[in-house]
């Protein structure tokens, strides 16, 4: 058992590895891909690369790269289901041992004893959920906080865009010619209105999820009062 649960711990780190240095990646795409968007005519450090668009170093394409991702949590997944698995195991065989070290008690204290296993185990259970949920609102608050801001974002891209296209407006004459660019403005409207859209779903989602965790949170810290309770009178006897 010690050493299966050996093996899975380096499992459970190698998947948390992937997974850091997939979003460590992310972030720096991220961030080379704003640095991209920020380029202007007048932007320093800008220069002629001759025959760039010739290179590809590209490794992935749009499937391949999110199924990379999916990849990885499918995997880190699969650790924690495994993990659970063995913990659950390694629980059992504690109790077992525990059981025959101490068979010699009568059956009135091994019942009792029993008992105060039972609700210690329920407190363990509940105390380990509780501090799941904990740690689920953290993230989904954090996630709430990054649409928020991807979401003024999109809002600041959208204004810019639309200014743009009022500029454009403008323009006297035979010169209000419904040009490519404009095409591509009015493109771009409608993709920034359907992207906001979108966030502002999945915005809702969140906050929703995160009402739904509270409420299990509020259930979880009533019923572990109470085995606490019960495991206190047990524990006394």
């Amino acid at each position: 058992m010690l050493e299966c649960l050996s093996i899975q711990n380096a499992r459970n780190h190698a998947s948390l590895h992937e997974l850091e240095r997939d979003l460590k990646d992310k972030y720096r795409a991220r961030a080379l891909d704003s640095a991209a968007h920020d380029i202007e005519t007048k932007s320093r450090g800008i220069n002629f690369y001759e025959d760039i668009e010739f290179v590809d170093n590209t490794v992935s394409v749009p499937e391949s790269w999110a199924q990379y991702t999916k990849e990885n949590i499918y995997r880190a997944l699969n650790e924690i289901s495994q993990s659970d698995e063995l913990l659950n195991a390694s629980k059992q065989l504690m109790t077992t041992i525990y059981h025959d070290m101490w068979s010699q008690w009568n059956h009135t204290n091994i019942s009792l004893e029993n008992r105060v296993q039972e609700e210690q185990a329920a407190k363990n259970e509940i105390q380990a959920h509780l501090e799941k949920i904990l740690q689920e609102i953290f993230d989904v608050k954090q996630n709430i906080e990054f649409l928020k801001k991807t979401i003024a974002d999109h809002e600041a891209f959208l204004q810019v865009a639309q200014t743009r296209l009022a500029t454009r407006a403008r323009r006297p004459n035979i010169e209000a010619c419904r040009d490519p660019a404009m095409h591509r403005l009015i493109q771009e409207v409608h993709d920034l209105h359907a992207a906001i859209a979108d966030l502002l779903r999945k915005l809702r989602q969140e906050e929703n999820a995160v009402q739904h965790l509270l409420r299990s949170k509020s259930s979880l810290e009533q019923d572990l009062t109470i085995k606490k309770n019960s495991l206190f009178i047990d524990s006394e006897k």
